[in-house]
């Protein structure tokens, strides 16, 4: 099971978790990958200490994530070739739980031999042009039918659907700390601060989205993508990709 953007949990939901951690299913693996705003002596981090391993790292761009990629094979005796490393960003994107994925694919695909350029183009579907903040931006504009066509653009396999519903449920709930933090007299320099955010322009935009939205329409929507992170792990008979396209329509009409 993959849990993205930790950072953005709430207390009750880290509570769930370490609960979880606390007595967890047999032959389950639990993932969690977060950014800035993970305290590394947090009660969270500590849990998942106890119940398996917690490893800092940083991939802010393609020359940093192609030497984790190489790492990441070190880590499990295989030896990975930067070329080939470098073809794995190229077609997956520098975004840490992708490369994880990947990684994992191709260690188990070739058996503890060093991954090839042929084995990457075989089980690495390439990245389309879509960025986050294309999906996010036009979440923020409630254009429906753009946020419909960037999201459904970029999914390729399966997973994908699970990664997009991961991405706007952890955007939807920083802009619902942020404007929360607004209502509370806070500036975006606060905002940033709050967040953890790297940037003033990330909390700028979060500010300026959080303006077209109320807090109890940004609430509802938070449970509708928790709703939607159930249905598509197998909670709805319905093709999870039409899963998230309801969800995505729900979340961005006036």
């Amino acid at each position: 099971m993959l849990v993205r953007g930790v950072e953005g949990l709430d207390e009750a939901q880290v509570q769930d978790i370490i609960g979880y951690l606390a007595d967890p299913t047999p032959g389950t693996c639990l993932a969690m990958f977060g950014g800035k705003g993970v305290a590394e002596d947090g009660p969270l981090a500590t849990a998942v200490a106890r119940a398996g391993d917690v490893r800092i790292f940083d991939a802010p761009d393609d020359e940093h994530a192609v030497q984790w990629v190489v790492k990441r094979f070190s880590e499990q005796g295989i030896s990975c070739p930067n070329g080939v490393a470098r073809r794995i960003v190229k077609r997956a994107g520098i975004e840490i739980g992708d490369l994880a994925l990947e990684v994992e694919k191709l260690a188990t695909y070739g058996r503890g031999e060093a991954p090839t350029e042929a084995d990457v183009d075989l089980l690495v579907a390439e990245q389309l042009d879509v960025k986050p903040w294309n999906m996010t931006d036009a979440w923020g504009r409630r254009d429906a039918a753009g946020v419909i066509s960037f999201a459904t653009a970029d999914i390729e396999k399966p997973d994908d659907v699970q990664r997009i519903s991961a991405i706007f449920a952890n955007h939807v709930r920083r802009v619902r700390q942020a404007l929360l933090v607004m209502e509370a007299g806070g500036s975006p320099k606060e905002v940033q601060k709050q967040l953890g955010l790297r940037s003033p322009y990330q909390a700028q935009g979060l500010c300026r989205q959080a303006r077209a939205f109320s807090e109890p329409e940004l609430a509802r929507a938070v449970v509708r993508l928790a709703e939607l992170d159930e249905a598509i792990k197998g909670g709805s008979r319905l093709d999870p990709r039409l899963e998230l396209e309801l969800a995505l329509v729900e979340i961005s009409a006036e």
